[in-house]
């Protein structure tokens, strides 16, 4: 076999994956439908039915992986604040009875820690932190465009 037929062959697989692609993200198109309407009555409003479904599953799980991402993100930021307090409070009673010495560490280390949740913050948020659902990584069962760009990206380098 020489490398013509081979790079024919690597063409004409790509563009079945293309068609698979926009096929498959998607409704498929309504030749395509009409097509699995012939063969099986009443299929192509299955195949809406479906996608409505799928879709709406979607949006609901988004919408709850939203609402959770609210609520944890609100509770870590009461929860710190009451560490704080709790942090500053203790080193003042501390520093009151008289242990100043001990007062003035757990001062200076507790607005350390604090000093550091909230660089470690302006640093995830400069690099465009999001929720996890919204990562790629979290999301590849319901969107599995980034493995089918990997594949595409390998076949072309080979």
């Amino acid at each position: 076999m020489s490398n013509r037929d081979a790079g024919d062959r690597s063409s004409g697989g790509q563009k079945n994956r293309e068609a698979f692609r926009r096929n498959s993200e998607f409704l498929p198109s309504p030749e395509l439908l009409e097509g699995y309407d012939y063969v099986v009555e009443g299929s192509a409003a299955r195949i809406l039915t479906m996608f409505e479904g799928e879709q709406k599953h979607r949006h609901d799980w988004e919408n709850n992986a939203l609402k959770t991402h609210t609520f944890s993100t609100l509770l870590g930021q009461i929860l710190g604040f009451f560490i704080a307090v709790t942090v500053f409070v203790s080193a003042a009673v501390i520093g009151m009875s008289g242990n100043s010495t001990t007062a003035a560490f757990i001062w200076v280390f507790g607005l350390a820690i604090i000093v550091m949740a909230g660089l470690v913050w302006v640093y995830a948020k400069s690099m465009g932190q999001r929720p996890l659902f919204a990562r790629p990584a979290m999301r590849t069962h319901f969107r599995p465009q980034k493995e089918r760009d990997n594949e595409n990206k390998n076949d072309s380098e080979a």
